[in-house]
């Protein structure tokens, strides 16, 4: 949400109580829904993401915080579209998106998507 105050975005959180639903950011009189997903290490490799968190018209942020080192936060910003062609599905269910992956589909601080939805 900072980032997003940072960028002149109007930002609010939405403390749980609308399922798949962290953020909700005002964008030119639009409401754009967001699902913010973390991971806190720099050898972390993905983010795990249900499949019933997909819906259209949500923008997700996966987060990348780096606390064991100290790095910038690095943010990948992708369309729930792209979430949905890209998510890695597994038998057991336990879908991701991997980190090393998304750092080469360039999506990292595509924050114009904020608007475009």
């Amino acid at each position: 949400m900072a980032e997003l105050t940072l960028r002149g975005y109007n930002a609010t959180i939405t403390f749980g109580n609308t399922k798949a639903i962290d953020l909700l950011v005002e964008y030119e009189g639009n409401t754009v829904m967001i699902q913010v997903k973390g991971i806190q290490r720099s050898k972390s490799i993905c983010w795990n993401v249900s499949e019933s968190t997909l819906r259209t018209g949500l923008l997700f942020v996966f987060v990348n915080l780096h606390v064991d080192t100290m790095q910038p936060p690095e943010y990948f910003i992708m369309t729930n579209e792209e979430v949905d062609e890209h998510l890695k599905r597994t038998k057991s269910g336990r879908n991701y998106i991997d980190y090393n992956f998304m750092k080469r589909l360039g999506t990292q601080d595509r924050w114009e998507k904020v608007g475009k939805l």
